[in-house]
């Protein structure tokens, strides 16, 4: 499956921010992508795109919300989320 770049800047888009330690700003940026797409497929390309444009790494983690296991239901209820708009 080729994405697109509107679809992948979408996905960025309505992806969560996520940051284990709030107090320890100034590290990787990790992302959070509730999508069906492949996964492997979707991180590798979104985290290119982003490097290519703003040369930051950046962590992306995908998941599939119609198939989350029972580890991932715990990350998501324990995690705090912020919404890039």
């Amino acid at each position: 499956m080729r994405l697109t770049t509107e679809h992948t800047l979408g996905t960025l888009r309505a992806a969560n921010v996520m940051r284990l330690d709030p107090a320890r700003r100034g590290g990787d940026i990790d992302v959070l992508v509730p999508t069906e797409a492949p996964a492997f497929e979707t991180s590798q390309r979104i985290a290119t795109r982003f490097f290519s444009r703003c040369e930051e790494k950046i962590d992306v983690v995908v998941m599939n919300p119609a198939r989350l296991t029972a580890e991932q239901t715990d990350f998501l209820a324990r995690i705090r989320k912020a919404r890039i708009a």
